[in-house]
């Protein structure tokens, strides 16, 4: 056996240390689409899904979206699991699409799998159970078809030169294991409200589209090429930090404008009819952009988009992509201002920080919707906020409990109905926020929301969970407010009888 000197070992042990603290950066990948005050989270998440996504889009087939993805899928819960349920959320009456699944594969071993509640999940029996911190790699090819309209909402598929693809690939459902036996949220949603439920994930997405294309999505660009198929074909690749969903919003007539606010590239895209009304959405998603970094705390991606899309006068938040209905850029220009604030705020509130949007909506769309008067106030002044706070929600919520209509906020979305979904998650739910801003003061409240952040970044909260922080934070007892506002509603019916007022309580 040779014999090393000591300055040789010493170099030779020195050099095994360097190649093992030399390992490979996991997080590498995606650091592009986060700030760089932002990319120490990466580290802090603990282990989250990571999608590996490829899709090829073409407008003019019948299929119009081929894929396949990779997902590596980390068992955080407490006892073995035995299966997975990926949603299909394009399946779901509201989207109107058709996704079919061609094969699966766990960790390189194909599996038999099944559809799951009305089609919008298929069930994958694990060939071995997954133990507590265990990961496993699960492989899917689809195949998915949307709609095609001439005009009207148009959430999931193709209208007016637009084709807007939201939740296009199976994604991992949610388990809830605070439930006592564990729980795959499975559920179809009303025609009013949110659809989706997804716990945020990594992801890298390679997007094959015809050449000519202007292809937005929520995430960051880092290249486009030729696509392998040959000319006539672009390659977008995507990286995304910790977000709750992609999705894909792509149009050969889409102009673009950017600007930078709190670090972040800010994008415009609007068709070239609306320039103008494009160029006042870039103005105001970059000023909501200031204004709820300064209060809530830093933006964590490079880029957010700001994209008119067909959902007629309504709006849609994902991940550091805002779309805005093409009425609200032509015939309602008015609304256009509130309507991106509201949205902008659901970066915070839904993306950042989720919550079960199927019982807990009020939770972010509450939070998000007040958050338009701290933008009110910060851009022109104390009574353009109280204005807004009347005319918004005190006025609509008042005549809701003139016509019987009032009810507990804090119930599942199945609970409401068409007459009463906005007004109690949106308007009531904001007298609520606003009733703690007031109790609590200015500066309490918005210390409050920067710790409700901080504790359940890239978690899913509930409301326990933010009354637990406000108390904390607020040194109060908000029970009374929270009952008032949350929990309890007066049970007035138009039935003139002239009967008093009386009151209808739920458990927190």
């Amino acid at each position: 056996m040779r014999r090393y000197g000591l300055l040789a070992l010493l170099m030779l042990l020195a050099l095994s240390g360097c190649a093992r603290s030399a390992s490979p950066d996991e997080m590498a990948p995606y650091r592009p689409a986060m700030q760089p005050a932002a990319q120490g989270q990466l580290e802090a998440l603990g282990p989250l899904p990571r999608y590996d996504i490829w899709v090829r889009i073409d407008p003019a087939a019948k299929q119009q979206v081929t894929g396949w993805e990779r997902v590596q899928v980390y068992h955080r819960g407490q006892d073995e699991l035995d299966e997975l349920f990926f949603r299909l959320y394009p399946n779901l009456p509201r989207y109107g699409g058709s996704m079919s699944i061609g094969g699966v594969a766990v960790d390189d071993q194909s599996v038999p799998f099944s559809y799951a509640a009305e089609s919008t999940a298929v069930h994958i029996p694990l060939p071995e159970p997954l133990p507590p911190g265990g990961t496993t790699s699960v492989e899917l090819r689809f195949d998915l078809g949307v709609i095609e309209r001439e005009e009207g909402y148009t959430l999931c598929g193709e209208s007016q030169s637009i084709l807007s693809l939201p939740l296009f690939y199976p994604v991992l459902a949610v388990r809830d294991e605070r439930v006592g036996v564990p729980l795959w949220h499975l559920e179809i949603p009303p025609p009013h409200g949110d659809v989706a439920f997804v716990e945020a994930g990594l992801y890298q997405v390679t997007a094959t589209v015809p050449s000519g294309i202007v292809v937005a999505g929520t995430g960051t660009v880092v290249s486009t090429t030729l696509s392998s198929e040959g000319e006539g074909w672009t390659e977008y690749h995507f990286v995304g930090g910790p977000r709750r969903e992609f999705m894909l919003i792509l149009s050969p007539h889409f102009q673009t404008a950017s600007t930078n606010a709190c670090g972040a590239r800010v994008t415009s895209y609007f068709l070239a009819q609306d320039r103008a009304t494009g160029l006042a959405a870039l103005h105001y998603a970059a000023a909501a952009l200031r204004i709820y970094c300064q209060h809530y705390g830093p933006y964590p991606y490079r880029d957010m988009a700001v994209v008119s899309a067909p959902l007629q006068h309504y709006g849609m938040e994902y991940p550091g992509l805002n779309l805005i209905g093409l009425d609200l850029y032509r015939q309602q220009r008015d609304d256009l201002e509130f309507l991106i604030a509201h949205e902008v705020a659901h970066q915070w509130w839904y993306n950042v920080v989720g919550n079960d949007p199927l019982n807990y909506a009020w939770l972010d769309e509450g939070l998000a919707e007040y958050s338009t008067y701290t933008y009110y106030q910060a851009r022109y002044g104390v009574s353009a906020a109280e204005r807004l706070l009347q005319g918004r929600w005190r006025i609509p919520y008042r005549y809701a409990v003139e016509q019987g209509w009032d009810t507990v906020v804090n119930q599942p979305t199945s609970a409401f109905d068409s007459y009463n979904y906005e007004t109690m998650v949106y308007a009531k739910a904001a007298l609520f926020f606003d009733g703690l801003r007031r109790e609590v003061g200015d500066e309490t409240y918005y210390r409050l929301l920067r710790e409700y952040l901080a504790r359940h970044r890239w978690s899913e909260a509930t409301p326990s969970d933010f009354l637990a922080v406000a108390e904390e934070v607020s040194g109060c007892d908000l029970g009374a407010l929270y009952r008032q506002w949350i929990l309890t509603a007066s049970d007035r019916a138009p039935d003139r009888k002239g009967e008093g007022r009386k009151t209808k309580e739920a458990n927190p």
